[in-house]
């Protein structure tokens, strides 16, 4: 009974999980900076700083620049979304204006950026930016934000600065939680020096895990990486808060072992009082114990099974990703285990009436 329960439950779950979203609610969507062909980057720095209580992180961005020309310019354009609050930028220490690319702009006015798009018509362009391996996604370019400075030709400074939201992965039975920030728009710059990334942790108290390899310097909570090229095209922060020691047991349980530890329960209860009835009722053709419990003790297992995702859930708390499919539909195994738990029960029931029949007559 227990292999035949097994099969139906994982065929069904798989059925479930199947037709279910993706486990990923994501948070802040920013890139690297779209540059101009007249723009070389010598250098870029990267500072996040996490906060847990609100669940964003801040974001400080540094892009050492030289241009080859005098005068108003359109130097770097930037793809952000979801973010909290303002997407600021400086220029040589002054606040610029960032906005979205006006409707009387015309593709002409961005040329310089032609290495960046997809299409070769500039009024039809596109451009392709990763937040995960093997997935891009295309915006337009009027997508974008843009900012026009009076730059004098020679080295400059932009600093970006934004807060971000940020993302949950719920595939698992505990929320990840994330921030992503995509490295591929590098790949079309006219140049490329150095990245320096540093992560200030200390206010989450939580294991973290990048994609950056081992860091330059620094402890894990607060580590900088170092790289004279890109180390891929987009780089994320990742922990998994702690959880109760009774959490982490029932999850190792899973489910499926809390209704089988609460049927075995049952179907201990179930024989005894089966036993005792047919002790009593040896010339009884028919059990209304054995018949009634073979209808209740499979429909209480099933219902225990959904339930079970919500003890679980309220042990983890807060951090629950409560994403389990539609755990329900398992009660449409009923039709299918109630047969299989009553003829196992008949069959030890005739064994009782038997047993019971043969100490009567001695």
């Amino acid at each position: 009974m227990r292999e035949i329960l097994v099969v139906i439950l994982i065929a069904l779950s798989s059925l479930s999980f199947a037709n279910m979203a993706s486990p990923y609610r994501d948070g802040t969507k920013v890139a690297n900076a779209f540059t101009s062909s007249e723009i070389d980057i010598l250098k870029e720095r990267i500072n996040v700083t996490l906060n847990k209580e609100s669940a964003t992180a801040n974001y400080v961005v540094e892009y050492f620049i030289r241009t080859d020309k005098d005068g108003k310019q359109i130097p770097l354009l930037f793809y952000a979304m979801e973010y909290k609050g303002d997407f600021k930028v400086w220029v040589d220490g002054k606040e610029v204006s960032v906005q979205k690319i006006p409707d009387d702009y015309t593709g002409k006015t961005f040329e310089g950026f032609s290495k960046s798009f997809n299409n070769k018509d500039i009024d039809k362009a596109e451009v392709s930016i990763k937040w995960r391996d093997n997935s891009s996604i295309i915006y337009k370019l009027w997508d974008l934000k843009y900012f026009e400075v009076d730059l004098s030709k020679g080295e400059h400074t932009i600093k970006v600065e934004y807060t971000a939201n940020v993302w949950e992965n719920r595939s698992k039975w505990v929320k990840e939680y994330g921030y992503r920030y995509s490295l591929s728009p590098a790949r079309n710059w006219k140049s490329f020096g150095t990245l320096e990334i540093t992560v200030d942790a200390r206010g989450i108290g939580e294991e973290l895990k990048t994609n950056l390899g081992k860091q330059e310097s620094g402890k894990q909570d607060s580590a900088v990486w170092k790289f004279d090229k890109l180390p891929g095209d987009y780089f994320e922060i990742t922990y998994v808060p702690k959880i109760s020691s009774m959490a982490d047991f029932l999850i190792g349980i899973e489910p499926f072992g809390l209704a089988a530890i609460i049927g075995l329960f049952l179907w201990i209860i179930h024989l005894f009082l089966t036993w005792r009835y047919r002790r009593g009722n040896p010339e009884k053709r028919f059990s209304w114990v054995m018949i009634l419990g073979s209808l209740v003790v499979p429909a209480i297992v099933l219902f225990y099974y959904v339930y079970s995702f919500d003890i679980i859930d309220s042990a983890i708390g807060v951090h629950a990703s409560r994403y389990h499919g539609y755990n329900f539909l398992v009660v449409f195994i009923y039709p299918v285990l109630m047969p299989v738990y009553l003829i196992v029960m008949w069959v030890l029931d005739r064994m009782m009436k038997k047993r019971v029949e043969k100490l009567t007559n001695i």
